[in-house]
C-alpha cells in the first residue's frame, strides 16, 4: 500500500490519520477504510498506538546513525595506517572529526551554558592538545573508543528503561465511545466519567470502568504480572491496560484518563526515572569538584616539572594530556544511574514498581516488614466458613440472618446473603451503626451483629468472635465469616523473616481472627483492633524498637501508615487511590513473594553501585599514577577510560542475570 493510498483513505479534516492519529507522513498503521489493521490487531477500527511505535523507531534510527558514525571514524583511522605523509594525517583528522564531532559540539554548547568542566570538555581539551603535539592517531583513537564506551552505556540504560516501561501497559491512544448507538474513536482524555465505551475482542481497555454488557476473560498480565486471565461480566470492574481476549465488553467509565490504573503506574515510572538515589547525588556533587580539580592538576603537571628543570615541555604536556583522558569521570557519572535503572527494572519485573530510585536505595536498610491483613495478606473477599447453631438447623439460621442482612451494604452482610440459597424477605429492617441489623422475618424478630448488639437484645452469646444471631430475644448461634489467606502469604512472610528479621500484622480486625492469621503465617507480632491513627502509632513504636520499617497496605485507612513508613508499598491495582498516592512503591502482582525478592534485588543493586564506584576509582588511580610517571601513553589512557566504563556496565548487567537465575 502506498503512502498516497493511506492519505486518500485515512486523512481526517486536520490532515491526520483518522485511525492512528498520527501525521500522515508518520502514519504506520497501514490501514485503509474498511480493511483490517496491517499491524495484526485484526480490528477494523484500529487504535494502534502509532505515536509510541514511531518514537521507538526514531530512537532505533538514532542508534543506527551513531553506530554508522563510529564505524566510519574507526574505518578512517584503520585506513590511515596504509598511507603516509599528508594523506595519513588527513585521514586521521577526518577520523577524529567524524567520531568526535558530537563531543566537540557538546563541549561548545556546554561552555555557552556555563558548564566548563564535564567529561566532554576533558576529552576535547586532551585530544585537541594531542593534535597540537602531532599525535593525530591517538586523538582519533580517543574519540573512537570514547564513543564506543558511551554507546555501550547508553544502550544499557535504554535496556533498563525498556524493562521498566514494559512492566506496565502503555494505555491506548484511542477509545471507542458509544453515544446513542453510534461509535466514535476519540482520545481517552475526551471520554467523561459516566460515558460508555466499547472494547472489542483483542483490544486493550483504555479507561477504568464497570461492565454494562458482555463477558470476557481479561489478560491482566501487563498490569499485575498474573498470568491467569480474570473473568469480567456485568457489574464487574475493569482496569485500563487489561486486554479483552474472549468477547466484546460495553463499559461505563468510572475514572477519567488521568486517574486510570495505567496512568497511575506510568506516572510512577516517570517519577522513578526522575528521582536520584543519594549515591548518585553524591557522585554528581563529587564530579563538580573532581573535574575542575583534574583540569587544574593537569595544568600543574604540564607546567611545574619543566619549570623546575625536571624534563622537556613537550614530554610533560603529553603526560598532562594523558592525565586528562584518564581522569574522565564518565565511568563514575554514568554507571551509578545505570545501576539504579537496572535495579528498578529488575524489581518492576518481579512485580514491585518503585516511584523513585531513592526508595529502592533505602530498602536494604529495612529491619521490619509490617503488613495489613485484609486485602494484603488475605484476598479481601469475605465468605461464610461455618454456621454454629444449637437447636435450630444451620441452614435455617443462615436463612434468617441472610433475610435480615439483605439490604445491608456491609461486605460481611454481602457474604452471608451470598451463602444463602433461599430468598426470604424481611420487614422493619433497622441498621444499628457499629453493631449490626434487626428485622422481622416470618413474624420473628431477628438480630444479626456483634456482641454489643446481643447485649442490647438480652441474648448473651457463648463465644467471643463471629456474627451472632438472636431470634425472638434468644441467642440462636453464630456465623463465622472469614477472609481467605493469599496462597503466597506464607512463603512471603517466611522469606521476609529471613531477609529482614521481623514481621508484624497491623489490622483493624478483631484479635481472634488476626491472631489466627498471624499464627498460620508465622509473623513475629500481631497488632489487632486498631484504628487508623493507632496503626500509625504502632508502626512508629515498631520503628523505634526494631529499626527502619516497610509497610504494605491497600485501604484508605492504611494511607497514614503508608505515608509515615520508611518504605510504603500499596497494592497497586486492587487498592485505593489514596493508598497508592501515599506509597513509595506499587505492588503489581498478587504474588507476595515478590516483596522479599525485591528486598534481595535492592541489596544487590546497592552492592553493585558501590562496587562500580570502587572499580572506577581503583582503575583511575592506577592509570593516573602510571600516566604521571610516564609509563602510560595515550592508547593506555583510552583503554583505561573506556575499559573502566565497560567493566562497570558489564558488572551492572549481571543484575539481570542473577535475578533471572533466582526466578
Amino acid at each position: 500500500m502506498s503512502e498516497a493510498d493511506i492519505g486518500e483513505s485515512n486523512a481526517d479534516q486536520n490532515g491526520k490519520c483518522r485511525y492512528c492519529g498520527m501525521d500522515l507522513a508518520h502514519c504506520i498503521c497501514g490501514k485503509t477504510r474498511g480493511e483490517s489493521c496491517a499491524v495484526g490487531c485484526g480490528d477494523d477500527g484500529c487504535t494502534f498506538a502509532a505515536s509510541h511505535a514511531y518514537e521507538t523507531e526514531r530512537e532505533h534510527a538514532l542508534e543506527r546513525r551513531e553506530i554508522l558514525v563510529l564505524a566510519a571514524g574507526a574505518a578512517l583511522l584503520a585506513a590511515s595506517f596504509f598511507f603516509a605523509g599528508t594523506a595519513q594525517i588527513a585521514l586521521r583528522i577526518a577520523s577524529y572529526l567524524t567520531a568526535g564531532g558530537g563531543v566537540l559540539l557538546k563541549t561548545v554548547k556546554g561552555v555557552r551554558r556555563g558548564r566548563f568542566f564535564d567529561e566532554n570538555a576533558l576529552m576535547s581539551i586532551a585530544t585537541v592538545g594531542a593534535i597540537c603535539l602531532g599525535d593525530f592517531a591517538e586523538a582519533a583513537a580517543v574519540m573512537v573508543f570514547y564513543g564506543v564506551g558511551e554507546g555501550l552505556q547508553e544502550a544499557a540504560v535504554r535496556r533498563s528503561r525498556k524493562r521498566i516501561s514494559d512492566a506496565v501497559a502503555l494505555h491506548p491512544d484511542r477509545a471507542r465511545r458509544v453515544t446513542d448507538g453510534l461509535q466514535e474513536s476519540v482520545p481517552p482524555e475526551e471520554v467523561a466519567v459516566g460515558e460508555t465505551i466499547l472494547v472489542r475482542t483483542g483490544e486493550r481497555v483504555p479507561l477504568d470502568g464497570e461492565v454494562l454488557e458482555g463477558s470476557s476473560l481479561l489478560d491482566v498480565s501487563m498490569l499485575t504480572g498474573e498470568p491467569r486471565p480474570v473473568r469480567a461480566a456485568r457489574g464487574d470492574a475493569v482496569s485500563a491496560g487489561s486486554v479483552s481476549t474472549t468477547g466484546p465488553l460495553t463499559v461505563r467509565v468510572t475514572r477519567p484518563a488521568a486517574e486510570s490504573s495505567t496512568s497511575r503506574l506510568l506516572k510512577a515510572v516517570e517519577d522513578a526515572m526522575r528521582s536520584k538515589p543519594s549515591l548518585e547525588r553524591f557522585i554528581t556533587r563529587f564530579s563538580r569538584v573532581y573535574t575542575p580539580a583534574m583540569i587544574g592538576a593537569a595544568a600543574l603537571l604540564a607546567v611545574l616539572p619543566p619549570l623546575l628543570g625536571a624534563g622537556e615541555w613537550s614530554d610533560w604536556i603529553r603526560r598532562a594530556l594523558i592525565f586528562l583522558v584518564i581522569s574522565c569521570p564518565c565511568a563514575l557519572v554514568l554507571s551509578i544511574p545505570l545501576t539504579f535503572f537496572a535495579g528498578l527494572a529488575v524489581t518492576s519485573r518481579l512485580g514491585l514498581l518503585f516511584k523513585g530510585a531513592d526508595s529502592l536505595e533505602r530498602l536494604p536498610r529495612v529491619r521490619a516488614a509490617v503488613l495489613d491483613k485484609t486485602g494484603t495478606l488475605t484476598e479481601g473477599e469475605f465468605q461464610v466458613q461455618r454456621v454454629e447453631s444449637g437447636a435450630m438447623e444451620p441452614g435455617e439460621l443462615l436463612s434468617l440472618a441472610a433475610a435480615a442482612e439483605r439490604d445491608s451494604l456491609h461486605p460481611i452482610a454481602a457474604a452471608i446473603v451470598k451463602a444463602d440459597a433461599g430468598g426470604r424477605s424481611a420487614g422493619n429492617t433497622t441498621e444499628i451503626a457499629g453493631c449490626g441489623v434487626t428485622a422481622d422475618v416470618d413474624g420473628k424478630r431477628v438480630a444479626v451483629g456483634n456482641r454489643a448488639l446481643m447485649e442490647r437484645e438480652g441474648a448473651l452469646p457463648d463465644a467471643e468472635d463471629g456474627v451472632f444471631v438472636a431470634v425472638g430475644g434468644t441467642y440462636a448461634g453464630r456465623i463465622v465469616v472469614g477472609d481467605r489467606v493469599r496462597e503466597s502469604a506464607k512463603a512471603a512472610v517466611t522469606a521476609l523473616n529471613r531477609s529482614v528479621g521481623y514481621t508484624a500484622i497491623l489490622t483493624g480486625d478483631g484479635a481472634a481472627a488476626a491472631n489466627e492469621v498471624g499464627a498460620a503465617l508465622g509473623v513475629t507480632e500481631v497488632f489487632a483492633a486498631l484504628q487508623p491513627a493507632e496503626k500509625l502509632s504502632a508502626m512508629r513504636e515498631i520503628r523505634a524498637r526494631i529499626g527502619e520499617t516497610l509497610f504494605v497496605g491497600d485501604g484508605i485507612n492504611d494511607a497514614p501508615v503508608l505515608a509515615g513508613a520508611d518504605i510504603g508499598v500499596a497494592v497497586g491495582l486492587g487498592g485505593t487511590d489514596m493508598a497508592a498516592e501515599a506509597a513509595d512503591a506499587l505492588l503489581l502482582t498478587r504474588d507476595l513473594t515478590c516483596l522479599p525478592r525485591a528486598v534481595e534485588a535492592s541489596k544487590k543493586t546497592v552492592r553493585t553501585a558501590k562496587g562500580n564506584i570502587a572499580i572506577a576509582l581503583t582503575i583511575k588511580a592506577a592509570a593516573l599514577t602510571l600516566g604521571v610517571l610516564g609509563l602510560a601513553g595515550m592508547w593506555a589512557a583510552v583503554v583505561a577510560d573506556a575499559g573502566a566504563a565497560l567493566i562497570c556496565v558489564l558488572h551492572t548487567l549481571t543484575l539481570f542475570g542473577r535475578t533471572r537465575a533466582k526466578e
